[in-house]
């Protein structure tokens, strides 16, 4: 019975040990330490190291497809002079450098998390034509490096932007072997007379913002080892435009769908919309 007894202390004693061991560890080595402990039976043990501990992040991918919707009937109407005109409108060149996604609020515009979810675009950005499909909903012709799933941290992704080539873009930047906008830059519209205006932005790096709507979830979530198969949808009809004599202000409608490969038959959530 003795021996039992001594058997049942030694919880009670490590209980009492341990505790006033890890205070004694946290007082003399500071917050910025990183510490661990052991109990084999027999005694107990605290390691402390210097650096701080950095927690492993669980990850998913992302593969990103970027298509246009289908011109339903009447969207021309909804386009101010010139662009009303069946014909006015012709191309709408974007020079993609990156599609980037961020958990931050979308308030934060300087949020620094951003996530890049097609990498080689930085490397090797591509001119598309926003209205060069017809029909069905079909893709805009983004790399074969595209489809090489990006790893990002698992989180709900609440915001997304498509950044492009700037007007003055630096002379060490690749740039595409051919540019359809001609000298008035990398984006632009061309007219169906043949005449061609760059697009203008808010500000001085040229990009689209696709934010989620107020009272719905985020706009994508990536679980983790979850591989996320991410459209990107531009509607042309839901598109508003501003022409000026010297540019045109685009202000696009990108509706996102996400769907994972373990329940590719699940229903897919809301799309989300871009208002700028």
């Amino acid at each position: 019975m003795q021996r039992m007894g001594a058997m049942e202390s030694a919880p009670h004693v490590f209980g009492r040990v341990f505790p006033a061991v890890v205070l004694f560890c946290l007082t003399n080595s500071g917050c910025n330490s990183c510490y661990s402990g052991f109990w084999n039976g027999n005694g107990s043990g605290v390691a402390v190291s210097n650096s701080s501990c950095t927690l492993t992040k669980t990850t998913g991918a992302v593969v990103v497809q970027l298509t246009a919707a289908s011109a339903s009937p009447g969207a021309s109407s909804a386009f101010p002079p010139p662009l009303a005109s069946p014909r006015g409108l012709q191309h709408i060149f974007v020079t993609l450098r990156g599609i980037e996604a961020s958990a931050g609020a979308p308030a934060d515009e300087d949020a620094s998390d951003w996530e890049e979810l097609a990498p080689d675009l930085a490397a090797h950005p591509i001119q598309l034509d926003l209205l060069a499909v017809n029909g069905d909903s079909q893709s805009l012709g983004l790399p074969a490096s595209a489809n090489v799933p990006a790893t990002i941290p698992a989180d709900e992704y609440r915001q997304l932007r498509l950044r492009l080539v700037s007007l003055h873009a630096s002379t060490d930047e690749l740039m595409p072997e051919s540019n359809d906008c001609g000298n008035v830059g990398w984006n632009c519209i061309v007219f169906g007379d043949r005449s061609v205006q760059p697009l203008e932005f808010d500000g001085a790096i040229p990009e689209f913002h696709i934010t989620q709507e107020r009272g719905t979830d985020g706009i994508f979530r990536v679980l983790p080892q979850e591989v996320v198969h991410l459209s990107i949808e531009f509607d042309v009809s839901a598109s508003v435009f501003f022409v000026s004599k010297s540019a045109v202000r685009l202000v696009p409608v990108f509706s996102v769908v996400s769907q994972t490969t373990s329940s590719p038959d699940s229903a897919r959530p809301p799309a989300s919309r871009i208002s700028r």
